[in-house]
């Protein structure tokens, strides 16, 4: 049940991307982000997420990435930026892009599922005789 669950949200997620980058943009800024979604293996602590960013504006834009609040890098009075890395992520974060006076100007969620069952409560103690 949990493996559909992580196969449908990692197919809507690419679907909405697939959508974003097909569509020109209209706004003052507009920008992909691939993938949102980072899968745990059960003997893992963390996930490494290649992420990958584009993003484009119809005038000069200068403009920061951030997750979590830490800058991953700037561009300079450009009209379109690109960004591709491996992020090490333990828990959700947030993918920001933000203008030169820390203006939030476009914000993602990046989300961490785990492959590895929660764990179920008993319904009985195991000292039970019934």
């Amino acid at each position: 049940m949990q493996g559909r669950t992580i196969f449908v949200v990692m197919f809507l997620s690419f679907c909405c991307w697939a959508a974003q980058a097909a569509t020109p943009c209209a706004q003052i800024l507009c920008w992909q982000v691939a993938p949102t979604v980072c899968l745990l293996d059960q003997q893992q602590n963390s996930c490494q997420l290649p992420l990958q960013l584009n993003w484009q504006s119809p005038r000069p834009m200068s403009i920061c990435a951030y997750l979590n609040n830490l800058q991953l890098t700037c561009w300079s009075a450009t009209q379109q930026g690109q960004l591709q890395q491996q992020l090490p992520l333990e828990g959700p974060a947030q993918l920001e892009l933000r203008d030169m006076q820390q203006q939030v100007l476009l914000q993602q969620q990046l989300t961490v599922l785990s492959r590895q069952p929660e764990r179920r409560r008993r319904l009985v103690a195991p000292w039970s005789v019934f």
